[in-house]
């Protein structure tokens, strides 16, 4: 009897050693946290039934982070803080950031997921700005920290600053400002069935390269996310979550 109990109690410890083990390995899953600002159709919004924040973006990052075999945690910003919070509070922004020479000198920038451009916005009531020339002295809605409001600016145009762009999209249409850029993207699959009175006019203008970003420091989840990203490309995967919200493959340059 004693034998017994005693084989008992040592099955019953190690059930209890494998299961605490599996616990501890499911709970350490490591994250991979998202910047990302959740106010930007189609790339990154909250969606109107549950509130989670999905997108295209997204829909790529969380790809990523699965094949890393990580646990993706998106972490809701506005455009003017996520590169400030890079490397404290997320470890990567997915927000269509696009590859310039004085972001390549300040963080660390992955392989190449969208190719897009720049698109000008006005009132549909407007007939005066039709190209980017037109813009002198005229006041553009522009999120803080976009490469747009620099294009803006660059044209001669007053920058007012909003939080996102349904708050630029909604002063256009009441003509608080006169414009606004946007990526050709957004406004492809955003203003097709807009509520906004507002329309696209123009040539477009800076094309663009978009990648992830990364703290300068953080190399190895930077070629770990590339790594991933190539795989993605081999075998569909990111043209697969491409056709989903644009009809086309945007991952490719054309």
């Amino acid at each position: 009897m004693k034998k017994l109990w005693a084989t008992l109690m040592v099955s019953a410890l190690i059930v209890g050693v494998l299961a605490a083990c599996g616990g501890k390995n499911d709970s350490n899953k490591k994250e991979l946290t998202i910047g990302t600002e959740a106010t930007y159709p189609p790339f990154s919004y909250r969606d109107t039934k549950t509130n989670e924040v999905v997108g295209f973006d997204v829909d790529v990052a969380k790809e990523v982070a699965k094949r890393l075999d990580m646990e993706p945690k998106v972490v809701p910003t506005e455009f003017k803080d996520l590169f400030n919070s890079l490397g404290s509070r997320f470890d990567m922004i997915a927000n269509q950031i696009a590859v310039k020479p004085d972001r390549e000198k300040k963080y660390g920038l992955s392989d190449i997921y969208t190719y897009s451009s720049g698109k000008l916005i006005v009132n549909k009531d407007n007939t005066d700005i039709k190209e980017l020339s037109d813009l002198k002295g005229k006041t553009v809605g522009t999120t803080q920290g976009s490469n747009y409001a620099v294009q803006a600016e660059k044209a001669g145009a007053k920058l007012k600053y909003y939080p996102g762009i349904a708050q630029v999209l909604a002063d256009l249409d009441a003509h608080r400002v006169d414009a606004a850029l946007n990526d050709k993207l957004f406004i492809l699959n955003q203003l097709k069935d807009s509520k906004y009175n507002v329309k696209a006019v123009g040539k477009d203008f800076d094309p663009s390269k978009i990648a992830f970003t990364f703290a300068k420091d953080n190399k190895d989840l930077k070629e770990k996310v590339n790594k991933a990203l190539a795989e993605m490309k081999k075998d569909g995967t990111l043209a697969k979550i491409s056709k989903k919200y644009f009809g086309a493959d945007v991952t490719r340059e054309q």
